[in-house]
Order: C-alpha cells, then sequence, then structure tokens
C-alpha cells in the first residue's frame, strides 16, 4: 500500500467542511478503541498488530449537515483505517462495528476510510437481513475512490437513508438508500451463479458420455434462466 503524501480530509473525501473533526482531535489510540469490547485474545492481537493508526475524520450528525435524524440512524463516524500491512483487517471493524451498534441500540453507524495509494475505499459493516435474503452480517469493501472530492455522498433525506446510500455506496457502487441488503443479496447470488456457470461450461466441454453433457446442458440452461431474471431485477 503506498503511504499518502497528506492527511484526508472530508472536503478530499466529498463530505460537507462541517462535518470534519478538528485537526489533532481526531486521533484515536487503540486502546480507546476497543475499551469495553469483550475480545477475544487473538482478535485484540489483531487490533494491536494488524492496525497503524486510527483517526475520525467527521461525524455526520444533523447538527453538522442540517439532514434529520432517522427513526434508526442519529450518528455516522467516519474513521479512517491505516493498515500495517494490505491486508485489511476485517474482523477487527466488524468487532467495532457491531459494539457501537450494539450499544447505541443501532442508532450510530461507522463508515471506515482506509487509504489506498492516491485514493481511498470505504467499509461499512451492514447487519444481517433474513427477510432480504442476507442470512449474516458482513463487512463490505468498496473499489478504490479518487481523492477527487466527489467520492463519497451525502444522499437522502434523513440519516437513515444517507446510512444506506452509504453502504450502497460501498457495496454496490451506487447511491441509491432503497432496498439495499436486497440488491446485495442479488448481486451476490449473480456472483455465486457466474462461478457455477463457468464451472459447468467446463465440465460440459469435456464430457463426451451424452446422457452426463445433456444433464450438465439442462442445469446451465437453469442457471442461465435464473441469471437473466436476477439481472433483470438489477435494472
Amino acid at each position: 500500500m503506498t503511504e499518502m503524501s497528506e492527511a484526508l480530509t472530508t472536503t478530499m473525501l466529498g463530505l460537507p467542511s462541517t462535518t470534519a473533526v478538528p485537526p489533532g482531535k481526531g486521533r484515536l489510540t487503540k486502546e480507546a478503541f476497543y475499551r469495553g469490547m469483550e475480545l477475544t485474545s487473538r482478535l485484540k492481537r489483531q487490533f494491536v498488530e494488524d492496525i497503524d493508526s486510527l483517526t475520525m475524520i467527521a461525524v455526520i450528525r444533523t447538527k453538522e449537515t442540517g439532514i434529520p435524524e432517522g427513526d434508526r440512524v442519529r450518528e455516522i463516524s467516519v474513521i479512517e483505517v491505516q493498515p500495517k500491512e494490505d491486508c485489511l483487517p476485517l474482523a477487527v471493524l466488524e468487532a467495532f462495528a457491531r459494539f457501537r451498534d450494539d450499544n447505541t441500540r443501532h442508532s450510530a453507524k461507522v463508515l471506515y476510510i482506509i487509504p489506498d495509494g492516491y485514493g481511498f475505499k470505504t467499509a461499512v459493516f451492514r447487519n444481517a437481513n433474513v427477510k432480504a435474503g442476507n442470512a449474516e452480517g458482513r463487512v463490505y469493501v468498496s473499489e478504490h475512490r479518487t481523492l477527487n472530492g466527489s467520492g463519497v455522498v451525502l444522499n437522502g433525506s434523513n440519516l437513515n437513508q444517507v446510512w444506506d446510500s452509504l453502504c450502497a455506496q460501498t457495496a454496490l457502487n451506487d447511491a441509491t438508500p432503497s432496498q439495499v441488503d436486497r440488491r446485495i443479496a442479488i448481486q451476490e447470488r449473480i456472483i455465486r451463479l457466474r462461478k457455477e456457470q463457468q464451472r459447468l461450461e467446463a465440465a460440459h466441454a469435456r464430457t463426451r458420455q451424452i446422457t452426463k453433457r445433456n444433464e450438465l446442458w439442462q442445469q446451465l440452461r437453469a442457471i442461465t434462466t435464473e441469471l437473466d431474471q436476477l439481472q433483470g431485477e438489477q435494472q
């Protein structure tokens, strides 16, 4: 990972300057970061060994943005995480986001900013939504974004929608706040089906036994039909 030449700021990320934490006041010690959390020795070691620094860059609330609180979300903390190595400590990010979520009755969320060469990635923890097709919560990481002032968008009429939009920007690469969990589930199902489609195509190409070839062909047709349906839902 190439080190950034200067500290990240809200305007670099695309956030309103009013959300910025004053320089020098945002640095978080690792001990303060995980204080109060019940950690396994392995996870605590990851906090210590895998993270170089933690900095609170911004706080997104009604006070700073004028965006009304939602019935679920009242605050979004924007925290820069500088890993020591290229491998991002996802278990650490998930543990802290879960802890913050549980301790605030799900009203305070965390948007992670990870420096990435001369740009950055975002990461969010999204809770499970079985009804929408997501069986368990997990951390999602965005594609690389450039520091052109438009990397993060606060889209939505309240902080519920802003949070959903930030999750969509991270997991789906769009800012639409509606049906985020459903769209994530569809995207992940499509990815799994495409991998299975490639496997079946390769198996079909090398199989010579007619009955087996026909069986593989029927499986391919079923997958193609489902893919077409799911991709239609993405439109």
